[in-house]
């Protein structure tokens, strides 16, 4: 106990020991004419002193500060009886770590608090609004740039179009002939930008020196993903990135052979390792073994050299479901999952639904998920539109991830979903249904799907009935969409 009580009295004496061991406090830096012992602040004593208002508060008014690194440092030293303050631009609680970036010069108000260690600049001169604009942004508005060193402004991960760019200054165009890099002459020239995914589009507005930053392509090749090169232009299976380090490909169908990342369409940077589905491949390494035929999701980090090729997980979840919708809770897992042999095409042979709302989502979270309006079978978009369960019942589901399509078939009911308008027979068939309409509406179309949410069969009679042949399907459940010119409507079919 008595330990504990000279620990917990230290430790509170030491917080309360660090406004009593600041005598002095100081802005230093390039952006205040220098750092400490330079030509413009000799020492020994810092050349900015901030005055103390109270045992914890220090301020220094009216003070020029020019663009560039400064930070705040107590008692004329970086050790011992020192104690330094740094972070972000206007305000942060300091740190010891890093400098205060200020971005435009100007005549700033510095105040500090030492207990909290927060700072503040006020005044100066106002940020300027710095854009990207012209048909090369595909908007009206431009791309925003934001400050990020003295002067600097830049936009991260942008994708641009072919076309003219001019950086806007606060609503002043300027532009240059040359791409991608360059310096601004005032004139209002037209910068000729070549589509393709930025890391980064940067402006020097003291300087006007200004730069694009293409990520680098890294795509995926071999005969396991379509074959070697060399390819007519650019290699087909391209990954996507938004920081020029970590790569993907979703949905990049596989068989039994090698593969190789490269870079650049070129055999001058490639990766490989033997190790499949995981591993690390290492600059010009060998092929990827990829040892099993399949729909992957595939991962790459270009500085490391790490890869995956992986099958996401695909669950009904919903408030039709149940177990509901997810909550969101860490280590959640959907309850209804469908299950998958090659990666494309998804099942759940049955599962208890009632009349409410459910879609499709992958690896237990919404980064990629289904859904669609139509019930019961649809093309799934992402982020589509939650499908809304008419009946309840008991359904198998199917899915293809690649496709979108997906099909719920009642497993409680031999009927037809709907026949309000029309009529099918015979049902089952050995031969052909014939489709009337009750209504005396044209049929404009009617689409035969299987099971896996594959259309076999699309006719458009543009009559009031129509025969379709079935004797080059194969046995099994089909459903019929059925368009006329009052409503699409869906009806079981079976072909003995």
């Amino acid at each position: 106990m008595k330990t504990k009580l000279f620990l917990f009295f230290a430790v509170l004496m030491m917080s309360f020991g660090a406004n009593a061991q600041i005598n002095s406090v100081a802005l230093v830096g390039d952006a205040v004419g220098g750092w400490p012992g330079s030509p413009g602040n000799p020492g020994p004593i810092d050349i900015n002193q901030l005055t103390q208002v109270d045992a914890e508060n220090w301020i220094i008014e009216n003070i020029a500060v020019a663009a560039g690194p400064c930070k705040l440092r107590a008692n004329n030293a970086w050790s011992g009886a020192g104690f330094e303050w740094a972070g972000a631009f206007p305000t942060a609680a300091g740190t010891s770590s890093g400098d205060i970036l200020v971005p435009v010069a100007g005549t700033y108000t510095v105040t500090l608090n030492t207990t909290t260690g927060v700072y503040n600049f006020a005044g100066g001169t106002p940020l300027p609004t710095v854009k990207l604009v012209g048909a090369a942004t595909g908007t009206a508005e431009g791309i925003t740039l934001a400050v990020s060193a003295a002067d600097t402004f830049t936009a991260t991960n942008v994708t641009l179009l072919d076309g003219a760019g001019q950086f806007s200054i606060d609503d002043q165009l300027f532009g240059e002939a040359t791409f991608p890099t360059g310096t601004l002459t005032g004139a209002a020239d037209n910068i000729p930008v070549i589509a393709g995914f930025y890391s980064s589009v940067t402006i020097n507005i003291a300087t006007g020196e200004y730069s694009f930053v293409l990520i680098p392509p890294v795509s995926i090749v071999g005969d396991a993903v379509g074959g070697w090169p060399p390819f007519a232009g650019a290699d087909p299976n391209q990954l996507s990135s938004s920081d020029a380090i970590n790569y993907s490909l979703d949905k990049l169908a596989c068989t039994v052979g090698g593969a190789k990342f490269r870079q650049d369409n070129d055999w001058a940077t490639n990766w490989g390792n033997p190790a499949f589905p995981t591993g690390t491949a290492t600059l010009s390494g060998d092929n990827i073994a990829v040892s099993t035929a399949g729909t992957y999701d595939v991962r790459f980090n270009r500085v490391t050299g790490d890869y995956s090729f992986s099958i996401p997980t695909i669950a009904l979840v919903g408030s039709a479901t149940p177990t509901g919708w997810p909550t969101g809770a860490p280590g959640e897992i959907d309850a209804a999952a469908l299950t998958t042999t090659d990666g494309v095409t998804y099942f759940l042979s049955s599962v208890d639904l009632t009349a409410a709302e459910c879609k499709f989502r992958t690896n237990n979270n919404w980064d990629v998920n289904f859904g669609a309006a139509d019930f019961p079978i649809g093309v799934g978009t992402q982020g589509g539109a939650n499908i809304v369960v008419p009946t309840a019942s008991t359904y198998s589901v199917s899915l293809n991830r690649v496709t979108g399509e997906y099909v719920f078939t009642d497993l409680l009911s031999a009927t037809s979903f709907n026949k309000n308008t029309f009529k099918v027979y015979p049902n089952p068939t050995n031969r052909s249904w014939n489709f009337v309409s009750t209504s005396d509406k044209n049929i404009t179309a009617i689409q035969i799907i299987d099971m896996l949410g594959k259309t076999v069969m699309t006719i458009n009679p543009a009559a009031t009935s129509a025969n379709v042949d079935a004797t080059n399907i194969t046995s099994g459940l089909y459903f019929a969409k059925v368009t006329t010119t009052s409503g699409t409507e869906t009806v079981k079919l079976m072909k003995n």
